[in-house]
């Protein structure tokens, strides 16, 4: 099957050091990538720390729960969008200044969002966080693209999704308590602050490539490929889009579930404070994070992507359908649900691995932000589109504060959504084409 124009990676392989200079660009590399790859740390906190205030944003802005929806869904109105303006930057201009200007845009926003009253306001802020949190994941698959070599990138990419969910994780209980110790505006002003901190150490650490001399036998640079080119030659092969768009219906147990609506559905369903709660729901991210690296581990060993796909679209299904019924099994039934949830979903991740499969290193910033702005469209839609699922079945109920108070049932029927994508990606994996990771330490 003809790719598009596009050509295998394998044909722009970073070429191996000499055994002289080898442990300076081993050190280097892995410096930049960590860097990188805490600023994405830094940035899912931001977006998944909503969970834990849910209650207290409602009581402050007096909105209901599709509007809470949408408030939190601005992340990605500029998240989306914003794509493929960074992956064309990324290519261009590199890393560094890149991912510090999205530092400052996110330190602002958050700064914003935790210091106003007013929810036109507060949506602006939450614009800005997404504007600024665009380029966190693929600058660090960028960066794995340029400093390690071709068959290293699934197994990055695997630890990069688990240091994001591990960001993930310290949203749930540790910000919870801090939310619990003061409010949700002063722990949110305590995440603007160590912005600060993440915008120093980025631009410190990271480099855009590693320098000519480092690396023997380099090849001649590239040629440059325009935007429209690039677009085009992604756009016109489904099969890219169609793992773009499966990654984005396996994403939604993470952008609508875990980032909003699993500790409310918990607290409604078991009855338990918001601290319990998202100590259940960080099961979600913890098992990702898990499973990341692993599932990218075994797609090597049975060279198939796609296979592994399958398999944790349909584990992670079956796994979140338990959990959607936590009231009736009980409180560790459904963690252990939701950890074995997450721990399959860390195949979702290999959507970009099969992209990066059928694009060239020239095209593979703009190539990662195309399938992450389709990806993250979960976010977009799925989060609204719960909160009016709980809307509709709304009794009535209102809280001391004047808020919207939604039963177990109406939670539950919004979860269902959940296993319902995993199924739908489970289903369109059919129509992928095969591809064989290749290993070239």
């Amino acid at each position: 099957m003809k790719k598009s124009g596009m050509h295998n990676s394998s044909n722009h392989k970073v070429p191996s050091p000499t055994n002289t200079n080898r442990k300076p660009v081993i050190v280097n590399a892995w410096a930049v990538w960590v860097a990188a790859a805490i600023f994405y740390w830094y940035e899912m906190i931001l977006r998944a720390g909503g969970c834990v205030m849910t209650q207290g944003i409602m009581d402050t802005f007096t909105i209901n729960a599709t509007r809470l929806g949408l408030l939190t869904s601005f992340y990605y109105w500029a998240y989306v969008p914003l794509q493929i303006p960074c992956g064309m930057l990324l290519d261009k201009i590199g890393a560094r200044l890149v991912i510090t200007i999205s530092c400052i845009l996110c330190t602002t926003g958050t700064w914003i969002f935790a210091t106003t009253t007013d929810i036109t306001v507060a949506e602006i802020a939450r614009f800005l966080v997404g504007a600024g949190s665009a380029c966190a994941f693929i600058a660090c698959l960028k960066l794995a693209s340029d400093w390690f070599s071709a068959g290293r990138f699934a197994f990055i990419a695997g630890l990069t999704n688990m240091l994001g969910t591990i960001g993930g994780t310290f949203a749930g209980v540790p910000l919870a308590k801090l939310v619990n110790y003061t409010t949700w505006q002063q722990a949110t002003l305590w995440l603007a602050y160590a912005g600060i901190a993440v915008t120093v150490l980025c631009w410190t650490l990271i480099r855009n490539k590693p320098n000519k001399g480092s690396l023997s036998k380099s090849k001649a640079p590239e040629p440059t490929i325009g935007l429209r080119k690039s677009l085009f030659m992604l756009a016109s092969d489904k099969q890219i889009f169609l793992a773009a768009a499966i990654g984005g219906l396996m994403y939604v147990p993470i952008s609508s579930f875990a980032e909003l609506w699993a500790v409310p559905f918990l607290m409604n369903s078991l009855k338990v404070n918001n601290e319990w709660a998202s100590f259940a729901s960080t099961m979600v991210f913890i098992g990702m994070a898990v499973g990341s690296p692993i599932i990218a581990k075994l797609a090597f060993k049975q060279k198939s992507y796609i296979k592994m796909m399958k398999m944790s679209a349909i584990a992670s299904a079956i796994c979140f359908f338990v959990g959607s019924y936590a009231q009736s099994i009980g409180y560790f039934p459904t963690v252990a649900a939701l950890f074995l949830g997450g721990l399959w979903l860390g195949g979702q991740v290999l959507c970009f691995s099969v992209v990066k499969e059928r694009t060239s290193n020239q095209i593979s910033g703009t190539a990662m932000a195309y399938t992450n702005a389709i990806v993250m469209l979960s976010g977009v839609i799925f989060q609204p589109l719960m909160g009016w699922i709980l809307d509709r079945g709304w009794t009535g109920s209102l809280g001391s504060a004047g808020a919207r108070m939604y039963s177990a049932a109406d939670y539950q029927q919004a979860i269902y959504a959940v296993p319902v994508c995993l199924l739908l990606s489970w289903l369109l994996l059919k129509l992928c084409k095969d591809s064989h990771p290749k290993l070239d330490y």
